[in-house]
């Protein structure tokens, strides 16, 4: 944990959080233990390839992306709206987080309204032993260090799974 750049920078910062330490972790079905003690953040990245803009769009974990509603309020098409390469951000697939974001990348950040306020939104620093929990506040001051802003957005797939 000691050697995390991430979770140094987030220190260099006085930015609060706590560190769970777990088992290693695959996909976030394998995390119920995690998600009893904090609002697990799913981080999806997206590329809109009409306008040639990446979204990193944060929902808690149980949430499903809406792509319809999502191109909607983007003023763009379903079609175009695709998961991005993670090679963008330096990562590989499975460990997108804000946490991992460096300064002015070419990207908007979108939150789910659900998230806002929270206190104990957790997420993952570049590795899936580890997950790391902090405020939505302290969140924001660690994105607005880094030159980015959230943007509220909704963009859950409200439909029952029947519906589907």
């Amino acid at each position: 944990m000691e050697n995390n750049i991430y979770l140094n920078r987030l220190k260099k910062l006085h930015i609060d959080y706590r560190v769970i330490t777990h088992k290693p972790v695959f996909h976030m079905d394998d995390l119920p233990e995690i998600k009893k003690k904090c609002t697990l953040v799913k981080n999806l990245f997206v590329f809109d390839k009409k306008h040639e803009k990446y979204y990193l769009i944060l929902q808690t974990a149980d949430d499903r992306l809406d792509f319809k509603k999502l191109a909607k309020q983007l003023n763009t098409s379903k079609s175009s709206l695709n998961f991005a390469d993670t090679k963008v951000l330096k990562t590989f697939s499975g460990m997108v987080s804000p946490l991992i974001l460096e300064a002015d990348m070419p990207l908007r950040i979108l939150a789910n309204p659900n998230l806002v306020g929270k206190n104990d939104l957790g997420f993952h620093a570049g590795t899936n032993t580890e997950t790391i929990i902090m405020s939505y506040h302290a969140l924001l001051n660690f994105l607005n260090s880094l030159n980015y802003m959230i943007e509220v957005l909704e963009c859950n797939d409200t439909r029952s799974a029947f519906e589907h």
